[in-house]
């Protein structure tokens, strides 16, 4: 070959190579993973390169409530809106059903919790990766609002008045959704609803007016413990204003106090319609637009849960100025890293928690852990001359009351394969000789007997006729037309039928009523919105506005046998429809009283439902519903050996009972296996170590009004200078502790100092028992008003008869700071401080003190 060919020939096989290789490194870099899919990358730079391949339009799509997929990048549908409140809510699911929330709370124990926390978290895991989607692991809970006063429909949902109690439990719910993988978590835990939320009557345009200190020191302290010690991974804001400021535009609590303050790096979602609220009921805006630019520029990184045209209207508050798109790449970032932290953009082998089998949910462990917590959250208040626990072989037993044979789960429940009522764990534990009688005797409410009813259209139809029209002012001609035989309903987000729209329809009920006796009779009527009724034309009540629902009630003397035209007139504007109409008359009382007669003991289990208390239904005062008390009082004049159970969701007033009944206890709504737990702790299979976490009033009358968020005038075992029906931590058991030797070392510290205290508690019963020891204390003296005592510390402790343990507390300086407002911080004062130790927040066993100098 001439050396000129050769040279020729040398450069066309460097061309080729150099092609050859540059279409390799072209190949390559196609098949190159993007650094977002790099699992050697930190979070933070995945979820920035991830972030910059998507659009304006994309990112947007990020912030709803249920999250688009985007297939070009892998992101698949995401939803933000699961509940975990005491089990996993899954659709076409069984689950585990746990004790509601202030159950959790009566045990007192944060590592029992944990436990429960764990086992809720494992079955939502495990779900998830039976679908193999991963949609369903953000979940709005726990709830760790204050119940500052408990006629809120929500104290069920919470764990009560303490801020000390509520941070504790808090955080072991927290803790034991998220899991303890250093890089992974298991589920979002998003406590709710921050902050100062606390009454469902106003909750869409109230403010929560509170002073800053109050704010600080009572309010906030068990959101920040979720924060700083839970790690919490999201935060629900509330509906309602604080101070004026709506929550879902205050950037002083979502941005300054969350975020720069507690170092808070998950997202915020916003409540349902709360962003809606900013226009619609709070009007600080007049458009959706600048509403979603207030709650975005505020610090919301959720904007819509349900109306996917908020999505419309943020792309529009960016293109008009109103927010920076800096602003929508900060939301998008922080919801992104949550998901890398769930796992989602990892192969399932590198996640801990994909390995999570399905047989976990619904398991034989878990249901022995719903038992064993019920238990633990049954609080006796009162066993007079010791008359539990009860014999097995008891000759006869009646079980009496609307409770007895219902299985109340409260709100925010999932669907349990199995639920266990009073009467089935009563039945399952008794001799095989003993006769279980039953009857009802009453319901929670006592509706209009349909016997004493005739609709006016013929004679033999009893019940109410309906008027149903598809509008709110009973115009025009009705949609439907039907005999109700009571007016009993609780429609809640629903309609009466398909015809009628779910808001903005009313209802005109008429019909004849011929009472049985002669007496005066007490009508009470429920409503969410409008209501009139009409006794012959009389106007009895007249409630035709907007509202929550709200129990309004009228007294008229009435003749037996005389027809009486009855004329209900009812609205809906928005939300959470119920319409009832009761009286003060069931003759099915005196069956219930006949059975007591003839057995050796009667256990009435009386209460409240989700009729009484719920979402956007506070109570208007705190005693029985309906004709309970009555019930109560004539099984008690059949047979004195009378033992009521209370399964309900806050607080009763439920003085009467207290006085006559010698056995009282508290079963809250305690879950799928709250019957067989209720049975063993009447039988004596387990000796109750509940407490209240939540103080029990006499009346309303020992309350500021409903709207007042200042503790301090009052309010919770804090503030209240009355002395309670029960007390805030009360409880007893079926065996006697001694307290002993109380010590405190050292006697005198610095600001920064700390206190190691002690104390003796010995079991001197006859019985295993558990106790808890609570801790409160007492600034001496204060420049600013202080609480009459506060919870500082408490430990539950289980003893053996005649056995002894030393309990071991310490406590800092810091947690006796008080909130100046005029200086902006927390002040440890110089001062004595009295430290008591007790078995609840009156029974106080010891005191001594110690020394904060300078």
């Amino acid at each position: 070959m001439q050396h000129k060919e050769y040279n020729i020939f040398c450069k066309v096989w460097v061309t080729v190579i150099a092609l050859l290789v540059s279409l390799t490194a072209f190949g390559q870099s196609q098949t190159k993973k993007p650094i977002y899919l790099d699992t050697n990358q930190t979070i933070a730079t995945r979820v920035r390169d991830l972030l910059s391949r998507m659009t304006l339009e994309e990112k947007i799509s990020q912030m709803r409530g249920r999250a688009s997929a985007i297939e070009r990048l892998g992101i698949s549908e995401y939803i933000y809106g699961g509940e975990c409140l005491h089990g996993v809510v899954a659709r076409q699911e069984t689950t585990t059903v746990f004790p509601q929330a202030i159950g959790l709370a009566s045990t007192w124990d944060p590592s029992l919790v944990h436990r429960v926390a764990i086992a809720i978290s494992d079955e939502a895991r495990a779900i998830v990766n039976k679908e193999g989607n991963l949609r369903y692991l953000a979940f709005n809970s726990p709830v760790v609002n204050m119940a500052r006063d408990p006629r809120w429909g929500r104290t069920q949902e919470g764990y009560g008045e303490d801020p000390y109690l509520v941070s504790r439990i808090g955080v072991a719910f927290v803790k034991g959704l998220q899991g303890n993988d250093p890089k992974y978590i298991k589920v979002v835990a998003g406590p709710k609803h921050f902050t100062a939320n606390n009454d469902e009557w106003g909750r869409h345009s109230g403010s929560a007016n509170i002073n800053e200190q109050i704010l600080r020191e009572y309010y906030l302290p068990q959101f920040k413990a979720c924060i700083t010690e839970g790690n919490a991974q999201a935060v629900m804001a509330a509906f309602n204003a604080v101070n004026g400021i709506p929550c879902h535009a205050n950037k002083e609590l979502l941005t300054q106090i969350l975020r720069n303050e507690w170092g808070f790096n998950g997202y915020v979602v916003h409540d349902a319609e709360g962003i809606s609220d900013l226009y619609r009921n709070h009007c600080v805006v007049s458009t959706p637009e600048e509403a979603t630019a207030l709650g975005v520029n505020a610090g919301c990184d959720i904007i819509d849960m349900r109306l996917k045209t908020h999505q419309n209207y943020l792309l529009k508050a960016v293109q008009e100025g109103l927010i920076p798109e800096e602003n929508i790449d900060r939301a998008v970032s922080r919801l992104l890293t949550v998901r890398f932290r769930l796992g989602m953009f990892d192969p399932p082998e590198m996640v801990p928690y994909t390995q999570i089998p399905y047989d976990v949910v619904d398991c034989k462990e878990h249901r022995e852990l719903a038992l064993n917590t019920a238990e633990k959250s049954i609080v006796l208040l009162k066993n007079e001359d010791d008359i539990l626990p009860l014999r097995k072989d008891l000759k006869s037993i009646a079980i009496i009351g609307p409770n007895a044979n219902r299985a109340q789960l409260g709100v925010y429940s999932g669907t349990s394969s199995k639920v266990v009522t009073p009467l089935e764990g009563i039945k399952n534990i008794v001799f095989p000789g003993t006769k279980v009688y039953y009857a009802k005797g009453c319901g929670i409410w006592c509706p209009i007997q349909t016997k004493y009813l005739t609709s006016g259209a013929k004679e033999e139809q009893h019940g109410f006729k309906g008027e149903y029209f598809d509008n709110k002012d009973l115009s025009g001609t009705p949609d439907l037309v039907r005999i109700d035989k009571q007016i009993d309903f609780n429609w809640r987000w629903g309609s009466p039928a398909r015809s009628i729209s779910n808001n903005n329809f009313s209802v005109r009920w008429t019909g004849s009523l011929v009472p049985p006796v002669t007496r005066t009779y007490h009508f009470s009527v429920i409503a969410d919105d409008g209501v009139r009724l009409f006794l012959d034309d009389e106007l009895l009540i007249d409630e035709w506005h907007d509202q929550s629902p709200h129990t309004y009630v009228a007294s008229k003397k009435l003749e037996a046998g005389h027809s009486y035209i009855v004329r209900m007139e009812y609205y809906e504007y928005e939300d959470n429809a119920c319409a009832h109409l009761d009286w003060d008359f069931e003759p099915s009382i005196k069956e219930a009283a006949d059975i007591a007669k003839k057995s050796d003991v009667a256990i009435v289990f009386v209460g409240t439902d989700i009729s009484v208390e719920s979402e956007s239904h506070d109570r208007s005062d705190m005693r029985l519903p309906g004709v309970q008390e009555d019930l109560i009082k004539e099984i008690y004049k059949a047979n004195p050996k009378t033992i009521v159970v209370l399964i309900n969701g806050s607080p009763l007033s439920i003085n009467w009972t207290k006085e006559n009944i010698p056995a009282i206890i508290e079963a809250w709504y305690p879950g799928e296996e709250g019957g067989n737990a209720v049975a063993n702790v009447l039988f004596g299979d387990y000796n109750p170590g509940g407490r209240l976490p939540i103080t029990f009033y006499k009346s309303v009358a020992q309350l500021p009004p409903f709207y007042d968020y200042d503790i301090r005038k009052g309010r919770t075992y804090m503030y209240l200078k009355d002395k309670p029906l029960f007390p805030f931590g009360h409880g007893l058991s079926y065996t006697k502790f001694e307290y002993s030797n109380l010590k405190i070392r050292p006697k005198i510290i610095g600001p920064a100092g700390k206190v190691y205290i002690n104390v003796n508690v010995q079991n001197v019963g006859k019985r295993k028992g558990d106790e808890v020891v609570q801790l409160y204390v007492r600034d001496s003296v204060a420049s600013v008003i202080r609480p009459i005592k506060a919870l500082c510390g408490f430990k539950r402790i289980t003893l053996k008869p005649g056995e002894k343990k030393r309990v071991d507390f310490v406590l800092t300086a810091d947690q006796l700071a008080f909130f100046n407002s005029n200086l902006k911080r927390w002040i440890v004062a110089p001062g004595v401080v009295k430290v008591m130790v007790g078995k609840s927040s009156e029974d106080i066993q010891l005191i001594n003190s110690f020394e904060i100098r300078k």
